[in-house]
């Protein structure tokens, strides 16, 4: 898993894989981004500690004011 930090401060929000990938998209999480277990392994190979992410509302999320 990927940890999220702002300013210094654990947002407890994370980046991680999921066994059940056909629930991505869907609104079954606590506020983690789930991705493709594969796919999340890659990310986690390329990205530096300290990176900045930039997380974008898209489809449903816009409309449920998450």
């Amino acid at each position: 898993a990927l940890y999220l930090y702002e300013r210094d401060q654990d947002t407890i929000y994370r980046i991680h894989g999921t066994p059940e990938p056909w629930t991505i998209g869907l609104d079954v999480s606590s506020g983690c981004i789930r991705m493709r277990n594969d796919d999340i392994t890659d990310l986690a190979s390329r990205v530096k500690v300290g990176a900045k992410v930039i997380v974008l509302m898209q489809g449903a999320a816009l409309y449920k004011g998450v």
